[in-house]
C-alpha cells in the first residue's frame, strides 16, 4: 500500500467548494507563490487550502520523497525494474560519482571541440538530426526555443517519423555535400531511426558526413559509422532525459557550446534547488503535490499545459513523453495495482488555444487543471504584442477561477432570455498554476525543463511507480516488426480479423 492510499481519505477532507475565498487566508501568496532562479511558480489559484498543503507535505514525508531524492542524486539503482541508476543531473554537473563526472566532462569537451572545429572549417551549412522520442523531442524543443533569441549558425533540421514525408521535408533545403547527418539512438535498434538513417545515407551518396550518438557502439559500427564518429552516452541516461547528453550534439553545433553550456547551467541550478531546498519551498515538490491533489483528490484525468510564448510551443509535446512515459503506469514498483497516476498531458501555445479548446476549459465537463507558462520580458522586439499576450494569459487564469454566476449575467443583461442565462454563465473554481520566466534565455530554459523533470520524479515516488522504465512502449513495436515482415512477404499471420483485413488492403 502506498503512502498516498493511506492519506487519501484525510486529504479529501480538505476539499473546498470555491477557490476565491481561499485568498482570505493569511499569507496565501507567500505560502503558494515561490521562486527559484528566474522562475516563479504561483499555485494560489489551485483549490488547495493552507491546511491541505500541510497535509500534502505530510504525504511527501511519509512517501519518503527526501530519501528517494537522496538515492537519486547518490547514484543508487532507483530504476528498479532494470537495475539502473538514474543520473541525468550528472550531465549538468550535479550528482554522480567522480568517475561519472569525469566521463561526462570528457565527452562534453569532445563534443565542444567537434562543434567548434566543424563550424570553423566552413565545411557544412546544415545539420540533419535523426532520432525519435527522447532522441528528438528535447533537442527539437530547445532548437525551436533558442531560435527566438539566437540565430543558428547552420540550418538545423529534424527527421523523426518513419513516414517518408518526414525525411523528405527535412532534407528539402539542405545540400548533401555540406550536411552533417547525426543519427541518434540509445540502442541503435530503433526502426524509425535506422530507416531514416539509411535513407539519409543514400541521399548523401558519398558526400557530406554521418556521425552517430548512441549507448551501443557495436550496432552503430555495424550500421557503418566509423568508431571515431560515434559520440557516447550511458545506460543511466533515460531517453526522455537525454537532451543534456551527446543527444544534444546538434544543438552545440547550431548554437555554439557556450549557449548550450548556459542551458546546462540553468538545469544545474534547478537540480541544486531541488536537492537542497526544504519541501515547503521546493518548486518541483510543490508543483508535484498540486498535480497529485488534482489527479487523486479532485479526480481530474488530464492536465493542460499552455505556454504563452511561441518559443515554447513544443513544450506540451515534450512533456507528453516526459510525464506519460515516465508515470503512465498501472502497477507500482512492487508489481501491485497502482492508484490512478499520471493524467493525460495536452495543450498548445496561447493565445491560439483560446480560439479552440478554451470553450471546453471554461464551460465543459469536467474541465482540466492548467499550467499557464509566461515569459515576463519581451523577447520579440514587439512590446505592444507582448503586453497583450501577458494580459490574455493572466486574464484566462483569473476567469477560470472566478467564473460568472447566473446572478451576474442577469444583473448585466436584465432583459436576457432566461434560456440564455445558463449558457452565458461560467462555473469558475477551475484550478490553474502560473509559471513565469523572468526572461527567455538558455539558462531559464534549462531551469524550466529540469523543474518538470523533478516534478515527474516526485510524483512517481508518491504514486509508487517506477518513473524510469517504459515497458508499455515495447509491445506495439514488437508486433509492428512482425506485421512488417509479413507484409513484405505478402502473407497474413495469426491476427484478429480487423488487423488481417487492414494488412490485406496494402
Amino acid at each position: 500500500m502506498t503512502a498516498l492510499s493511506q492519506h487519501l481519505d484525510h486529504l479529501k477532507s480538505f476539499r473546498v467548494e470555491a477557490i476565491p475565498p481561499l485568498f482570505e487566508e493569511a499569507d496565501r501568496m507567500a505560502r503558494f507563490a515561490k521562486r527559484a532562479g528566474s522562475l516563479r511558480l504561483d499555485l494560489s489559484k489551485q483549490a488547495i487550502s493552507s491546511a491541505a498543503l500541510e497535509a500534502l507535505l505530510a504525504l511527501a514525508e511519509d512517501a519518503d520523497v527526501e530519501g528517494w531524492r537522496a538515492r537519486f542524486f547518490g547514484g543508487e539503482a532507483i530504476n528498479t525494474s532494470e537495475g539502473r541508476a538514474v543520473l541525468h543531473p550528472a550531465l549538468r554537473g550535479v550528482g554522480g560519482t567522480d568517475a561519472v563526472q569525469t566521463e561526462v566532462r570528457e565527452e562534453g569537451a569532445r563534443m565542444d571541440a567537434f562543434a567548434r572545429d566543424l563550424i570553423a572549417s566552413g565545411d557544412i551549412t546544415g545539420v540533419l538530426h535523426i532520432g525519435i522520442g527522447g532522441s528528438d523531442l528535447g533537442p527539437r524543443l530547445i532548437a525551436d526555443a533558442l531560435a527566438a533569441i539566437h540565430a543558428p549558425q547552420v540550418k538545423l533540421r529534424f527527421a523523426e517519423n518513419v513516414d517518408g514525408d518526414s525525411i523528405n521535408r527535412a532534407v528539402a533545403d539542405l545540400d548533401p555535400a555540406k550536411t552533417l547527418v547525426i543519427v541518434v539512438s540509445k540502442s541503435f535498434g530503433t526502426q524509425e531511426t535506422l530507416m531514416n538513417g539509411t535513407a539519409a545515407r543514400k541521399w548523401l551518396n558519398g558526400r557530406g558526413r554521418m556521425v552517430a550518438v548512441t549507448a551501443n557502439r557495436e550496432r552503430a559500427i555495424k550500421f557503418g559509422i566509423h568508431s571515431d564518429d560515434i559520440f557516447d552516452f550511458w545506460d543511466w541516461v533515460g531517453g526522455r532525459y537525454s537532451l543534456w547528453s551527446a543527444v544534444g550534439l546538434s544543438l552545440r553545433i547550431a548554437f555554439g557550446p557556450e549557449v548550450i553550456g548556459e542551458l546546462l547551467a540553468g538545469a544545474a541550478d534547478m537540480d541544486r534547488h531541488f536537492r537542497d531546498a526544504p519541501m515547503e519551498e521546493n518548486l518541483p515538490v510543490l508543483m508535484a503535490l498540486a498535480g497529485v491533489w488534482n489527479r487523486n483528490v479532485e479526480g481530474y484525468g488530464t492536465l493542460a499545459v499552455i505556454p504563452y510564448a511561441t518559443a515554447l510551443r513544443l513544450l506540451p509535446s515534450f512533456l507528453q513523453q516526459l510525464e506519460m512515459e515516465s508515470n503512465g503506469k498501472g502497477v507500482t514498483r512492487d508489481g501491485e495495482v497502482a492508484m490512478p497516476a499520471c493524467p493525460v498531458v495536452w495543450g498548445t501555445e496561447g493565445t491560439n488555444g483560446q480560439h479552440a479548446y478554451f470553450q471546453w476549459l471554461h464551460q465543459g465537463t469536467p474541465g482540466a487543471p492548467v499550467d499557464f507558462i509566461a515569459v515576463l520580458q519581451d523577447y520579440t522586439g514587439r512590446a505592444e504584442h507582448h503586453r497583450a499576450l501577458l494580459a490574455n494569459c493572466f486574464a484566462q487564469s483569473e476567469a477560470l477561477m472566478v467564473g460568472k454566476s447566473a446572478d451576474q449575467v442577469r444583473a448585466e443583461t436584465p432583459d436576457l432570455d432566461a434560456a440564455l442565462v445558463p449558457q452565458k454563465s461560467f462555473p469558475g473554481n477551475r484550478p490553474s498554476s502560473t509559471l513565469t520566466l523572468d526572461t527567455l534565455s538558455e539558462r531559464s530554459l534549462g531551469e524550466l525543463i529540469a523543474l518538470y523533470e523533478h516534478k515527474v520524479f516526485v510524483q512517481g515516488v508518491i504514486w509508487g511507480v517506477n518513473s524510469f522504465d517504459q515497458w508499455g512502449v515495447e509491445l506495439g513495436k514488437v508486433l509492428a516488426g512482425t506485421i512488417l515482415d509479413e507484409m513484405q512477404r505478402g502473407v497474413t499471420g495469426a491476427h484478429d480479423a480487423s488487423t488481417a483485413a487492414l494488412m490485406g488492403m496494402t
